[in-house]
């Protein structure tokens, strides 16, 4: 417990530092990959985001999630990658090989499918290295270039509010 508790705070003070030092960069370029940075711990199922991306004309195979977990359940399956609280240790490095792999991936698009309340989910949105960055409307603006003002519950809402200022910013 008494670890967790100076995990967090070490894991705030590293956010707060980077963010502080961050720029912001602009990206060009039409999206054709799209990672995904989810909360598990949501009553939500992923699968429903993705289908509404692929519905909005974004190819299934260039799709990449990356679900974050406080921890895994006995039996629980996923069809996607998956970083637990426990693989982020102290001094912020990330033990889980896939979301390293994830995180250094170049995507045209990562959206930060969780609100900023949670330090490792902020911490992982900043070491993305995709080229535009969107999420929700939340107390914290450095991390997105872009963000929506909708429900995190509405999906739906959220994918087609996006997609209709992709298409006015010229990234389809």
């Amino acid at each position: 417990m008494f670890l967790n508790i100076l995990k967090n705070f070490s894991l705030k003070n590293k956010v707060s530092k980077l963010l502080s030092k961050a720029v912001g960069h602009h990206s060009v370029g039409i999206i054709k990959s799209v990672g995904v940075i989810f909360n598990g711990n949501l009553n939500l199922k992923i699968e429903n985001v993705t289908k509404e991306l692929v519905k909005h004309g974004i190819d299934d195979n260039q799709i990449k999630v990356l679900i974050f977990k406080n921890k895994i359940i006995k039996n629980e399956v996923f069809n996607h990658d998956v970083v637990i609280y426990k693989e982020i240790n102290l001094t912020g490095e990330i033990t889980n090989s896939k979301a390293k792999l994830f995180l250094k991936t170049n995507f045209d698009l990562l959206i930060n499918y969780h609100e900023f309340d949670k330090q490792p989910l902020i911490y992982l949105s900043y070491l993305s290295k995709a080229n535009f960055k969107v999420g929700f409307n939340t107390q914290d603006k450095i991390v997105n270039q872009f963000m929506v003002n909708t429900n995190i519950n509405n999906y739906e809402q959220f994918v087609d509010e996006l997609f209709k200022y992709l298409k006015i910013l010229k990234k389809l």
